[in-house]
């Protein structure tokens, strides 16, 4: 995605009419000069939600939720920021400005996800028309209840039996053969060259869509148990990555008004039954256990966020390793809990057999992270005896080391303490003998505090400005731009808007931003993708591969705080330079006193 021009961002909440865009999502009515309405992020009977056209604002007086029109669009619409602004834009007929500075986005990733979406037509007609339908109508329609309605939500499609059904519909079409092959619908035939077959065939097909709605990949499953594989999804391709992307989020987004917590389930027909039964929030997991990214995907969705699994053993694995994953990513306001499903059932079977009250109450009475672990280890050791308890003490310690978040771990310290019936110094002596404070590697031999302007002291800057060896200030320059780097480098969803705009004022910063860019663009970037575009400049790439092994073991608030830390200083650094230079370039003590003056009644 190209990157978004600042200054148009900043103008745009003044050209639009935000009484018609919000009008759009929540009918407002008029009370006097202002507008009002029940509040769409609380319940309530009374309208305390009000938008106030002169100002280009909304308030609600009940909840205290308030912005203009990008933020309601973020709020109401669960958007990214640059999601809201596009989106604002276009509703209000105002054409986006691109940094023309900025890099240019690969042109071909628009032809794939253009030529993806035509793939999900074919697919789509497929279902309508194909001569073999009849057995997947039957499967998706009477097997498992799916309506027209929910088929077209999804944009459910079928994949006909034969080899080339795909492959004959865009065999006229020679880039957008090579371009399927790239996308994996097509597999080239061994040993005979520019001969394809079709990845899917005889198949219920359902498109997988990025946050944005866009088509990028596919997932199909057979019509009979006795076909293998059961679930089928395309490869990783340059637009899809299993590891970052969620089945089921656009349309939890779209379909919800309120997203106060995601239902993590494993299967797209889960995700699909449940949302016919009227539960929305729910996304699936694309054939891989979750990852890092996935949590930190959905902890921008939601404060809430439930694993669902079987009870058997296999599905109780699965909810382990999940916890493992979480641990170090749980941060202040982020609930994670596990829903176990009884045995032989999924979420489909379920809310049918049930109702979907009752399913909707095992979501509420879901177990928090806290409970699961303690049991699971509990399960795992004999803790009625010295030797158990003490193993099992052992264990949860271990765990507790993975947290990050610091008032969390002192609540499962706590935890650990009362289950076991010891003190809380007595835990905490324990989990100290096995962690150190750590100081990260990046912030080592950096100054604490950087050097102060004294209020007039002219001697100093002259003195300071001709003096031969600079080597100290050029190595705090050189520190800060690497702790930023780093910084950056183990936490890209930290680069914003505001990080961006203020490094590109830092001196000499042309790595960092362009770091900081690609971030932007793509917030699942690897660190591998971050720093491939400097591959040709060896030693700058060689420094930021050690920068990206860096093991800072710091929450994302904490590196946020590191990060502004070091930016606050290089300008506080560059401030004091420029300074010097305005001084030392005065050719009279008279300019050198009025320049000092200047300086003092800006600091009033």
């Amino acid at each position: 995605m190209p990157f978004i021009d600042r200054d148009f961002i900043n103008d745009l909440s003044q050209r639009v009419d935000i009484v018609d865009l919000i009008n759009r999502r929540v009918p407002l009515k008029k009370a006097g000069k202002d507008y009002k309405a029940c509040c769409p992020f609380h319940n309530e009977k009374t309208p305390s939600f009000t938008v106030a056209p002169d100002k280009q604002i909304y308030h609600c007086f009940g909840c205290g939720e308030s912005g203009n029109a990008i933020d309601f669009v973020m709020n109401f619409d669960h958007l990214d920021f640059k999601e809201a602004v596009e989106t604002v834009a276009s509703e209000s007929g105002v054409s986006v400005v691109y940094d023309q500075a900025a890099k240019p986005v690969d042109p071909r990733l628009a032809r794939y996800r253009e030529l993806m979406q035509k793939v999900c037509e074919f697919y789509k007609h497929q279902l309508k028309t194909s001569v073999a339908k009849g057995k997947v109508v039957n499967y998706a329609n009477k097997k498992r209840g799916l309506t027209g309605e929910i088929a077209k939500r999804f944009e459910l499609g079928f994949a006909p039996p034969g080899w080339n059904n795909l492959y004959n519909y865009f065999k006229d079409n020679v880039d957008a053969i090579k371009d399927l092959e790239t996308m994996g619908l097509l597999v080239a035939k061994k040993d005979k060259k520019d001969e394809y077959y079709d990845r899917f065939r005889d198949r219920l097909m359902f498109p997988i869509h990025n946050s944005k709605g866009n088509v990028i990949a596919f997932g199909g499953r057979v019509l009979s148990n006795d076909d293998q594989p059961k679930y089928l999804n395309s490869p990783e391709t340059p637009i899809f990555s299993k590891s970052h992307e969620l089945y089921g989020l656009h349309h939890a987004r779209k379909h919800s008004r309120s997203i106060d917590y995601i239902l993590v389930v494993e299967g797209y027909m889960d995700v699909v039954a449940l949302h016919q039964a009227g539960i929305t929030k729910t996304v699936a997991t694309l054939g891989t256990a979750t990852t890092k990214e996935h949590l930190q995907i959905l902890s921008r969705t939601t404060n809430n966020i439930i694993f669902c699994f079987d009870g058997d053993r296999a599905g109780r694995d699965a909810a382990w390793k999940a916890l493992n994953i979480a641990l170090p990513v749980i941060k202040s306001g982020l609930t994670v809990k596990f829903l176990f499903l009884p045995d032989g059932e999924d979420p489909d079977s379920l809310v049918k057999k049930e109702s979907v009250k009752s399913f909707e109450s095992r979501i509420e009475k879901s177990s928090p992270l806290s409970k699961f672990l303690f049991d699971h280890i509990k399960n795992e050791v004999e803790f009625d005896t010295i030797e158990g308890k003490t193993l099992f003490i052992d264990k949860v310690i271990e765990f507790i080391n993975k947290v990050n978040y610091d008032i969390y771990k002192q609540q499962l310290i706590e935890g650990l303490a009362q289950l076991v019936g010891q003190s809380v110094d007595h835990i905490r002596s324990m989990l100290s003998g096995t962690t150190a404070d750590y100081t990260p590697d990046f912030a080592t031999d950096m100054p604490i505090d950087i050097e102060q302007i004294p209020d007039v002291d002219i001697e100093y800057y002259q003195q300071e400005y001709t003096d031969p060896d600079n080597n100290k200030h050029s190595q705090v320059l050189k520190n800060l731009m690497s702790r930023m780097m780093s910084i950056i480098l183990n936490y890209p969803s930290l680069a914003d808007d505001t990080i961006e705009l203020r490094v590109r004022r830092v001196d000499n910063s042309d790595v960092l931003l362009d770091i900081i860019q690609s971030a932007q663009i793509d917030e699942n970037i690897s660190q591998e993708d971050l720093i491939q575009p400097f591959a040709t400049k060896t030693k700058v790439f060689n420094r930021l591969k050690e920068l990206c092994t860096l093991t800072p073991h710091l929450s994302e608030k904490q590196a946020k705080d590191e990060l502004l830390s070091a930016i606050n200083s290089i300008e506080k650094y560059q401030t004091s330079s420029q300074t010097k230079d305005s001084i030392t370039s005065a050719s009279t003590i008279e300019e050198q006193r009025k320049i000092m003056e200047n300086i003092q009644k800006s600091k009033k």
